[in-house]
């Protein structure tokens, strides 16, 4: 509580600095016709707010990509990672392969769901929740087969579900595991489930968030390292050329009105241990380059 209560101090005196300093810039933006944002950004009715957010930005990409070009310099693993953040409306994203598709794993499993949710309109019967359950908690294949083929309506259902939320640059598989994807088109998936949907009814996104946050204790890993209140989908698999694919997608409830959703893929990992370990650490900066927005 003290603690929160700092950063809401912290938060109206830099309001305030913006305030005095900031006032003829504001009057300006707002003759012409206000502070533009992205379609999925949060809104504001205090001014003075939203001209702090649109400062903010330069220094939230400015500090990602600062810890993410340090933590990829020299990997010979192939990492992309994206993130939204729910203070700025904007989108982040920095790889080490260009126009690189990589395959989904078990992160596949939270399209899946998203798909007959919207399907049938979050109306899932007893069925379908108890599988659904084990698939997302439990990361079960057995369950995810049954849904995909029988409830999803198998690759054609799976790419109708990524039409449906925009994601452009993903590809169903018949094997789902094998689908392939871009960690940006995976945070727009994301912010349909955490911050605002054209495709899911309010009953759908909580049960989505109520799985995901209550995934298996030995899958506590990945996009929630270095913090205390997450919610995600983990994917990993031995495959081929690509050695092992390591995954992790979800959300971090952040340090004041620092929430963001966030995607890590990689692949040609030498083994599963380093890849969660490449995961953590790239989790791990970020968590510590968003923190830093609200001292």
């Amino acid at each position: 509580m003290q603690r929160r209560q700092r950063q809401a101090q912290r938060r109206r005196q830099r309001r305030w600095r913006w305030g005095l300093s900031g006032g003829f810039l504001l009057t300006a933006l707002l003759l012409i016709g206000g502070i533009t944002t992205q379609r999925s950004a949060p809104t504001t009715s205090n001014p003075l707010e939203a001209m702090e957010n649109l400062f903010i930005g330069p220094r939230v990409h400015y500090g990602l990509q600062t810890a993410w070009r340090t933590q990829l310099a020299g990997r010979s693993e192939r990492v992309s990672i994206a993130l939204y953040s729910a203070q700025t409306g904007q989108l982040y994203t920095r790889t080490n392969a260009a126009h690189h598709q990589f395959h989904m794993a078990s992160t596949v499993k939270v399209a899946i769901l998203a798909g007959i949710l919207r399907q049938e309109k979050g109306h899932l019967t007893a069925q379908e929740k108890a599988l659904a359950t084990r698939m997302i908690e439990n990361s079960d294949n057995a369950a995810t087969n049954l849904l995909f083929e029988d409830y999803l309506g198998g690759q054609a259902g799976l790419q109708a579900t990524f039409a449906a939320f925009g994601m452009t640059h993903s590809t169903a598989h018949k094997a789902w595991g094998l689908s392939t994807t871009t960690p940006a088109d995976q945070v727009r998936l994301l912010n349909q489930i955490y911050f605002s949907s054209d495709q899911l009814n309010d009953q759908s996104r909580a049960y989505l968030r109520y799985l995901m946050a209550h995934v298996a204790t030995d899958q506590q890993w990945g996009i929630s390292a270095g913090s205390d209140s997450f919610a995600l989908k983990n994917g990993w698999l031995p495959y081929g050329k690509d050695q092992w694919i390591i995954n992790s997608i979800g959300y971090i409830d952040g340090p004041g009105a620092n929430d963001y959703t966030i995607a890590i893929y990689t692949d040609h990992n030498p083994s599963m241990a380093s890849g969660k370990q490449l995961v953590e650490q790239l989790a791990q900066v970020t968590r510590q380059a968003m923190r830093r927005l609200d001292d």
